[in-house]
């Protein structure tokens, strides 16, 4: 998979430290010098290609987070309760935009073959999912363009309820919300980008929330609009999101080939993408690379919630630090800042989402770049001690 590029984890960075909310421990009231400021690690991203989490409803609304154990303090200190360290990755949001000429049928029987498979796969990494088709569902004519078979989508994704006549920009019949949701929408051989912008008013409130956008282009052909029409619209439909474009299309001049879908492939490298070649007609592959890559992306939030403190103790949020460790003997302690305003004077910070009255610790948006996807690393929350302001 090709890496970030500026455009992309730039925007990326902005986001994902804007709307997570995670679960850390309130500190004790009563303290001593002696106190033990040890606390539970956890883990981020793991080595592996396809990263594991749980998911939970506050996923599929478009709120992760993960939790942090309580420091495991003296009883004699407090009467310390110990939370799991659970990770839990922010969801993925998938639109398929699928050439529906009369040359890909072959093509498109696969996909509809593979899709639930596909969405499988990231479920079983912790990931909510919600995947968005953009293709034609019916066959019959769109206009003066006809197709002999559309995409229908079988349970669990779809609803299996296939649309027996077209309804162009309707909603198909084997939308299966709220993780599937089919646009009966003609695409042909090189407009894919003109509809990915077109049809924003239904694929955006489908996958609304602070989660990267993936979108898989399958088309024998190329675009009829160059990579930058998607990046310059895209920004102005979706001003505060992150785009990755993956594209399957033909690599060379092959027989299963309209033409090199030259352009998708250059959209799938500005944006981090990946591509595979249509003319291998390996989709099983195909599936499992876009499949690896969506979950990759799938990131810690850098919000983390202050619940209920131990029965009998109060909070002070006097007495809260955030340490970050490497996993391989280094790391740095993350100081406080009053507000996000200050972030940008520091090197590394945290910071309460209400001084008066703190419900959740927030890094900066350099803190949050910095701790994700460092293999082996975590986040420590100390609770008890003075808290230490950033230097």
């Amino acid at each position: 998979m090709s890496g970030w590029t500026g455009w992309t984890r730039d925007r990326a960075v902005a986001l994902r430290c804007a709307a997570a909310v995670a679960s850390t421990l309130a500190a004790c009231g009563d303290t001593r010098d002696d106190a033990d400021p040890s606390a539970t690690l956890t883990t981020t991203i793991g080595e592996s290609s396809s990263s594991t989490g749980a998911a939970d409803e506050s996923s599929s609304s478009g709120t992760p987070y993960f939790d942090l154990p309580v420091a495991d303090l003296p009883s004699e200190e407090c009467a310390g309760e110990t939370v799991p360290a659970e990770q839990k990755l922010q969801g993925a949001r998938v639109v398929f935009v699928v050439d529906n000429s009369p040359s890909m049928y072959a093509e498109t029987a696969e996909v509809q073959a593979r899709l639930n498979g596909f969405a499988q796969g990231i479920v079983d990494d912790g990931i909510d999912v919600r995947v968005a088709m953009l293709s034609a569902a019916a066959m019959g004519y769109y206009t003066t363009n006809f197709v002999a078979e559309g995409i229908c989508i079988d349970a669990p994704l779809g609803s299996g309820m296939c649309s027996e006549t077209p309804d162009p920009n309707g909603i198909a019949l084997d939308t299966n919300e709220p993780q599937y949701l089919h646009v009966d929408q003609y695409v042909n051989s090189s407009n894919a980008i003109p509809v990915i912008i077109e049809q924003q008013p239904q694929w955006g409130p489908f996958t609304a929330g602070d989660d990267t956008v993936h979108f898989v282009i399958i088309s024998d052909d190329d675009s009829n609009q160059p990579a930058g029409y998607f990046i310059e619209h895209f920004i102005e439909v979706e001003p505060d999101r992150a785009a990755i474009v993956h594209a399957v299309v033909p690599t060379t001049d092959c027989p299963e080939a309209a033409q090199i879908g030259q352009v998708y492939i250059d959209l799938a490298e500005l944006t981090g993408g990946v591509v595979g070649d249509l003319c291998d007609q390996d989709f099983v592959g195909v599936f499992q690379t876009l499949s690896n890559a969506v979950v990759q992306q799938a990131e810690l939030p850098c919000q983390y919630e202050i619940p209920e403190p131990p029965e009998g103790k109060d909070f002070d949020p006097s007495q809260v630090n955030v340490e970050f460790d490497d996993g391989q003997g280094g790391g740095f302690d993350v100081g406080y800042v009053e507000s996000a305003a200050d972030c940008a004077s520091v090197e590394q910070g945290w910071y309460y989402d209400d001084p008066a009255m703190p419900t959740a610790i927030l890094v900066c948006p350099q803190t949050c770049d910095a701790i994700q996807g460092v293999t082996g690393s975590g986040v420590r929350v100390v609770l008890g001690c003075a808290t230490i302001p950033a230097g």
